[in-house]
C-alpha cells in the first residue's frame, strides 16, 4: 500500500502550537516526552552518513521498534519536505533520466535523437498544489497511513521504466501522539521523542546506533 496525501493539515498542530523554541521542535519534534535520542545515519558496511535521510534498512529498523510503542500503528502521520527536486519533475529532475531508456540502434548513431519529456511531478496537480505544512520556515507535503508504509509515497515513476526514489520521512508520528521522529534535510541523526521504554529500546537495538539527546538548545550543537 502507499500513504494517502491529506488537504487537512490540523493533525500537525500540536507540533506547531507546542510552545519550545523552532530549532528544538525541527530537530527533535514537541517537548513534553519523557526522553529523547538521536539515531544516527550509519550505512551498512560503515563510510559517510546519509544527510537527511533514513537508508531502507535504518528506516525498516526504526519503525519496527516504534510499532511497539504506539497504540495506533495504523493512524499515522508523514511529513516530506517539498523541496527535493526530484518530487517536481521538469528540468530539476530532468538529469536523473538522462541516461536512461533503451541502446540506440548502431544505425541512428549519428541521427540526432528527440528530446526526451522532462520528468512529471510525483504527485498529481492537486497534490502537488498543496497546501503545504510549514515547519520554522520549510514546506512540507503531510501524508497518513498505517507506520508499516513509511516511505511509500506512491510518487509517480520518472518514466521510460525508471521508478522514482524519493526521501524517507522529515516528519513522523501516530495519533495517539506517543512519539515523534524528526529527520532535517542537511542532519546526519534523526530525532526520536517518546517514553523511557521507548528510547530504551532503540539504545539497545544491534540494528541501530543511538544516543541519548537533552531536550535544550545548546546540546543540539
Amino acid at each position: 500500500m502507499t500513504l494517502r496525501p491529506l488537504s487537512d493539515l490540523s493533525p500537525a498542530d500540536w507540533l506547531l502550537d507546542d510552545p519550545a523554541p523552532a530549532a528544538l521542535r525541527v530537530h527533535l519534534g514537541p517537548s513534553g516526552f519523557a526522553a529523547y535520542a538521536r539515531v544516527l545515519h550509519s550505512p551498512t558496511g560503515g563510510g559517510d552518513r546519509f544527510e537527511g535521510h533514513l537508508d531502507g534498512a535504518l528506516l525498516a529498523a526504526v519503525v519496527d521498534v516504534l510499532a511497539r510503542h504506539t497504540r495506533t500503528p495504523d493512524d499515522c502521520c508523514f511529513a516530506l519536505w517539498e523541496g527535493y527536486g526530484d518530487i517536481h519533475g521538469g528540468e530539476a529532475a530532468g538529469f536523473l533520466t538522462a541516461f536512461s531508456g533503451p541502446s540506440r540502434w548502431p544505425g541512428r548513431i549519428f541521427t540526432k535523437d528527440k528530446p526526451k519529456a522532462p520528468p512529471p511531478p510525483a504527485f498529481p496537480p492537486d497534490v502537488m498544489a498543496g497546501p503545504l505544512l510549514t515547519v520554522n520556515g520549510e514546506e512540507h507535503f503531510l501524508f497518513a497511513g498505517p507506520l508499516a508504509d513509511a516511505g511509500r509515497w506512491g510518487a509517480a515513476s520518472y518514466g521510460g521504466g525508471v521508478p522514482r526514489d524519493i526521501n524517507s520521512p522529515n516528519l513522523m508520528w501516530p495519533a495517539d501522539h506517543a512519539w515523534f521522529v524528526t529527520t532535517t534535510i542537511e542532519g546526519t541523526w534523526t530525532g526520536v521523542g517518546g517514553t523511557e521504554s521507548l528510547i530504551a529500546e532503540l539504545l539497545h537495538d544491534p540494528r541501530l546506533e543511538v544516543v541519548r539527546q537533552r531536550y535544550d538548545e545548546g546540546a543540539l550543537r
